[in-house]
């Protein structure tokens, strides 16, 4: 069935617009509610009356959204977030967050005036409308900047420190190796000095052992004397 909108109505029309909706839909809710009349039937000078208060009415608010459409051109929206060192975003910028930035402009809009093709991921300059009225869209830009997120300078600074501390530590390396190298060298020349004094301590036993035969050879000599 046709209607005529008396009021805007979200997602159906603004007020004036002559749309077709389902017979139950118009006349057991929008007719009732005293959001639209029927386009159709016997004509009387209360309907033709009241279409003509609505027309002066739509033209009012098409004049009104025409007028707020020029503002808008005239705005530079810019916007930031944090994104990586390839300018693709950490999150995304929705039509919600379009909504918040043009309210920080004084234009107070529904959210879903603002028609965007998919959330914008990544920086640069993107595009997206504002429809305004039924018959008024505006077409508009953002620019969206990348906040880079840097080292931070104390752990900057840390990290140098513990370079500084590693390279003061190295030439220690060496030395200890020097060291266990000397110890080495000690350690084998002790043995050494060891191995030469062992050839005197068998010339030492063995003297004593000679020594011990010329005893018992003397003795022997001297019983057999006696007998």
């Amino acid at each position: 069935m046709k209607i005529i909108l008396t009021q805007d109505v979200e997602n159906l029309g603004s007020l004036g617009d002559t749309i077709e909706v389902k017979p139950g839909y118009g006349r057991n809710y929008l007719i009732p509610q005293g959001v639209a009349l029927l386009a159709t039937g016997k004509a009387s000078k209360e309907l033709r009356h009241r279409l003509q208060h609505l027309e002066k009415q739509r033209e009012g608010k098409i004049a009104l959204a025409l007028e707020q459409a020029e503002k808008l051109k005239a705005l530079k929206l810019e916007v930031t977030r944090k994104a990586g060192p390839g300018g693709r975003l950490f999150g995304s910028v929705t039509n919600r967050d379009l909504n918040l930035l043009l309210k920080e402009n004084d234009f107070e809009l529904n959210r879903r005036a603002i028609q965007l093709n998919s959330s914008i991921r990544d920086t640069g300059t993107h595009d997206f409308s504002v429809r305004i009225h039924s018959e008024v869209t505006v077409s508009m830009q953002v620019q969206v900047k990348g906040e880079i997120e840097e080292f931070p300078a104390e752990k900057q600074n840390e990290s140098f420190q513990a370079d500084q501390n590693n390279a003061e530590q190295e030439p220690e390396g060496p030395r200890t190796e020097q060291n266990d190298a000397e110890k080495q060298n000690e350690s084998f020349q002790a043995d050494q000095n060891n191995a030469e004094q062992e050839p005197e301590s068998l010339q030492t036993e063995q003297n004593d052992v000679e020594k011990d035969l010329d005893k018992n050879e003397t003795v022997i000599s001297q019983k057999n004397a006696e007998g």
